[in-house]
């Protein structure tokens, strides 16, 4: 099935001046580091984007998560983690002769699993700086879409194709700056990650190649006071913008290097129960910027261990 993917690569060539080799390389990029970028770290997470630039939509489906580690210093330890799947798929039907044909049903698989840590520093009780490292694993590959296929039926697909194995190293720091003012909890976040990504692409032209790609972001949001309360929980709001900008190899493929994300979360807090969780939320959210559109819709909880 793959040399139909290989097929739509030799047609990009050629349009683009470029080597098969080369859009390879850049489309096996897009699918891992957009899936490792275009996500929150926070909740279960769905999202359907579009690439307008390159005519290519993804869908994705993402679970990450994070634990910080009590501490009675202003130093404290966390560990970060993450599942994932996505699938990459073309806008239009393209025509290629003699006689074939690049649709729909045919796209490119990607699920990811990862592990990491970090620390992070206290200056006050408003204002921090953290960092860590996270090891992302995945493996993609180009398969024909049945027509009953879904999420569950995509992992047993998983086993079923030749799949290519990928490594990503993501770095990330954090500045924050989360003061409280009369019950509100308004916040100001700067946010740079980097990821290089390493894998074995099964083309005979192209053995390996290794990949660099960056994300700097600005997150300026609010939490609302309570606003219903039942019993002990109670309910908030909270409004957010992300401003992103790109850099790397995924800044190349996607072809833009700036985009928004606007959204809100609704938290349910459980003092009273369940044990195990602190909060439960739901969230929707927004992307735009020149060359893509999206949305996202996260449910989820935080846990209260």
């Amino acid at each position: 099935m793959k040399h139909i993917f290989l097929v739509w690569l030799l047609c990009l060539s050629i349009l683009h001046a470029k080597s098969v080799e080369e859009i390879a390389e850049e489309a096996h990029i897009a699918s891992i580091n957009t899936l490792l970028i275009f996500t929150s770290q926070e909740g279960l997470n769905s999202g359907l984007y579009h690439f307008s630039e390159v005519g290519a939509d993804m869908e994705v489906y993402h679970l990450p998560f994070t634990y910080h580690f009590e501490s009675d210093t202003n130093i404290n330890y966390f560990i970060v983690g993450n599942v994932g799947y996505s699938r990459v798929f073309i806008s239009d039907d393209v025509e290629i002769p003699p006689n074939s044909r690049l649709d729909y049903d045919n796209h490119l698989r990607t699920y990811t699993g990862g592990l990491g840590g970090g620390v992070r520093y206290k200056f006050s009780s408003d204002f921090s700086i953290s960092g860590g490292l996270e090891l992302i694993y995945s493996k993609s590959g180009a398969s024909v879409k049945k027509p009953d296929d879904d999420t569950g039926n995509a992992i047993e697909d998983f086993f079923n194709q030749n799949y290519n194995d990928n490594l990503s190293y993501e770095a990330f720091a954090n500045l924050e700056y989360r003061p409280t003012i009369n019950e509100y909890k308004p916040y100001v976040v700067l946010t740079y990650k980097t990821y290089e990504t390493k894998s074995t692409f099964n083309f005979d032209e192209l053995n390996s190649f290794k990949s660099d790609s960056a994300v700097w972001t600005l997150s300026l949001g609010v939490e609302s006071a309570k606003l219903m309360a039942f019993d002990k929980n109670y309910l908030t709001l909270e409004g957010y913008y992300h401003a992103n900008y790109l850099d790397g190899n995924v800044k190349e493929v996607v072809k833009f290097d700036t985009y928004n994300t606007l959204g809100g979360v609704a938290y349910f807090y459980t003092p009273d129960g369940p044990w195990w969780a602190s909060r439960f939320f739901l969230e929707l959210s927004t992307v735009q910027s020149s060359g893509l559109e999206g949305y996202n819709v996260g449910v989820g909880f935080t846990l209260d261990f």
